[in-house]
């Protein structure tokens, strides 16, 4: 049987995910491929943003003492990253493109802390069946397999 990891182990590995495509986006010297990496990066972050929207801010807000506040501030910094990678597009290189990698790196990491303390708790109150259901749903969300509204909303945030 392969490994179903559970909801907190597939964000830690998407963040991480996230941050080689960066990495991939700040050394590609070639035009199209740091547009497309641009992309990648702006689309993973969409649809993480979504994912935790939809399925992991109800069930923190349900578990958790203070999962409205968890959620709102994971909400809030996944907004802004998702704005500091959209810069990402058409920067080309040099300088403005510095700067908004370096301000993506500012907001994942930022995201990150927020996201830990969410993460932390969502460890403490779930059952390891329960967090593996939601990193199903969740993997799904972020493969794309499972659109929201058709997929539109993947481009909401």
């Amino acid at each position: 049987m392969a490994h179903r990891p559970d909801v907190t182990e597939l964000l830690t590995d998407q963040h991480a995910e996230t941050e080689r495509l960066l990495a991939a986006y700040e050394a590609a010297r070639e035009p199209e491929r740091r547009a497309a990496l641009a992309d990648a990066v702006v689309t993973a972050l969409q649809r993480r943003a979504r994912a935790e929207e939809d399925l992991i801010a109800p069930v923190a807000r349900r578990v958790l003492p203070e999962g409205e506040r968890l959620a709102g501030a994971v909400a809030g910094q996944q907004a802004a990253a998702v704005r500091a990678a959209r810069r990402l597009r058409g920067t080309g290189d040099g300088p403005p493109a510095d700067g908004a990698a370096a301000l993506l790196h500012a907001r994942l990491t930022e995201s990150a802390g927020a996201q830990d303390a969410l993460l932390a708790g969502l460890r403490k109150r779930l059952g390891g069946r329960e967090r593996r259901r939601l990193g199903e749903q969740v993997a799904r969300r972020l493969s794309g397999a499972e659109p929201v509204g058709g997929g539109a909303q993947d481009r909401r945030v």
